[in-house]
């Protein structure tokens, strides 16, 4: 399988990621990894209708994507995958599933929430979980869009995390 880009957008599929990351990197099927979505058959009916049409998609929960992935199941295919934050990412990795990089984008406001970069925005959790991504490697770089200036995240995450 070649994945092209490894996504947390709190959005999933939307404008920016069919208009723009799509075919920046000619993918062929997004994969949305998250396990409430992937238990959630309504939620997965609105990813469908706003997957772009040269797309196919996939939802899977974190244990079957990073057994899958591990397994090459789309050996060929240019896909991108895209997850709501985090947590799910970091455990595909400790599931034995590798990830090189992951690119963040808009993780949205919320109560309990510190801002990371401009609009990302983690809990004490999710902060955890950059901080494990980047204990296992993981380059974590923030770009809301692909013609955007990507920020590597390292310093900002390691410093939320020694004060907590």
């Amino acid at each position: 399988m070649a994945i092209v880009e490894v996504r947390i957008d709190d959005r999933l599929i939307h404008g920016q990621v069919s208009n723009l990351w799509v075919p920046h990197f000619g993918v062929e099927r997004l994969l949305v990894v998250d396990d409430a979505v992937a238990a959630d058959e309504d939620r997965k009916a609105v990813l469908r209708f706003a997957c772009p049409p040269q797309c196919k998609l996939s939802v899977f929960d974190t244990a079957k994507a990073a057994e899958k992935l591990s397994r090459g199941i789309d050996a060929g295919i240019r896909v991108m995958i895209v997850a709501v934050g985090p947590i799910p990412l970091l455990r595909m990795q400790e599931l034995g599933y590798r990830l090189p990089s992951i690119t963040v984008g808009n993780m949205s406001r919320r109560p309990g929430t510190r801002q990371v970069a401009n609009l990302a925005y983690a809990n004490d959790e999710e902060l955890a979980a950059f901080q494990g991504l980047l204990n296992f490697g993981v380059t974590l770089a923030f770009q809301p869009t692909p013609t955007t200036r990507r920020e590597d995240l390292t310093a900002a995450v390691t410093k939320m995390n020694e004060g907590h």
